[in-house]
């Protein structure tokens, strides 16, 4: 009987480790190449109010999860994640996807892991969009000058997009207007994606 219940077991865990070998999902992560310390700031109110990460889609092109890391003490602001494509120089069309309002106030000195999760969203294979945040649409609700920091890495770490920003004091109408900013680094980010 014992025999018989560790070959069931076995089978079970053999079926469970070849279905997740067989997964659709892969990710682009810059993760592995930061260090836990390097960072691009300062994100926040009164300036710098958008920042994120330009990737080049490939096959697998539904966008399930994107995620960055965060520092700042003090007070708080509200942030949203954007989903744009890219045309090279700016944001373009209408947004592909929106999050909530999320509040950040941390009242620590460590960096944060913030997600956001468009669920399956769908994008052209190869490719490029923005993947973001801001505080544009709720800039009002920023207090006391308050920024943070972001991990960042390396731009020869991820070869297919960059760090972008736009200092633009609120007015998300720039996001597809005016070119955004870049100088050469990635961010620490990771996007999860699936076909």
């Amino acid at each position: 009987m014992y025999r018989h219940a560790s070959l069931a077991t076995a089978c079970a865990m053999a079926f469970a480790f070849a279905a997740l070998g067989s997964s659709p999902a892969s990710a682009i992560s810059t993760y592995k190449s930061w260090d836990g310390s390097q960072s691009v700031g300062s994100f926040g109110c009164p300036n710098t109010t958008t920042y994120g990460q330009v990737i080049t889609v490939g096959k697998k092109n539904m966008l399930n999860k994107f995620s960055f890391s965060w520092i700042g003490t003090g007070s708080s602001m509200v942030v949203r994640g954007e989903v744009y494509a890219w045309d090279g120089s700016k944001a373009t069309g209408s947004a592909l996807w929106e999050s909530k309002p999320r509040k950040i106030a941390y009242n620590d000195s460590v960096f944060h892991s913030e997600s956001f999760k468009p669920g399956a969203l769908p994008l052209t294979p190869h490719g490029q969009y923005v993947l973001f945040a801001s505080i544009d649409k709720d800039y009002e609700a920023c207090t006391n000058n308050y920024v943070l920091s972001w991990g960042s890495v390396d731009d020869s770490v991820y070869s297919n997009g960059t760090f972008v920003y736009q200092n633009n004091s609120g007015d998300e109408g720039l996001w597809t207007t005016s070119p955004w900013s870049t100088f050469g680094i990635d961010l620490a980010f990771k996007a999860q994606l699936s076909n």
